[in-house]
C-alpha cells in the first residue's frame, strides 16, 4: 500500500564485526560492550506493514529509488515530516 506519507524513521541496527578469520576475546571485547547503532532514516512510505515500514529516498511517478525494509521490533521511533499533495 502506497503512503503519501514523509518520515524520519530511528531504528536498531543489527552490526557484525570482524573478517572473515577468527579473531581473539580480547580484540572484540570493545564490541561486545558496545551497543548497536540507533540509525536515522528519512523518506517516503511505501508499504506500512504491521510487521515492518518501507521507505525509499527518492520518488518519482513510475519508478523509485533505493528502498529500505526495516522490521518494527527494531523502530525507536517515527516522526512525521509531512505529506505527498
Amino acid at each position: 500500500m502506497l503512503s503519501n506519507r514523509i518520515i524520519e524513521i530511528f531504528w536498531v541496527d543489527a552490526e557484525s564485526t570482524g573478517d572473515s578469520g577468527w579473531m581473539s576475546l580480547e580484540d572484540c571485547e570493545e564490541s561486545i560492550y558496545t551497543p548497536p547503532p540507533v540509525m536515522k532514516t528519512c523518506g517516503y512510505v511505501l508499504n506500512d506493514h504491521d510487521d515492518y515500514i518501507v521507505v525509499t529516498d527518492s520518488l518519482g511517478t513510475e519508478e523509485c529509488g533505493q528502498i529500505t525494509k526495516i522490521p518494527r521490533v527494531m523502530v525507536v521511533s517515527i516522526h512525521e515530516l509531512g505529506h505527498l499533495d
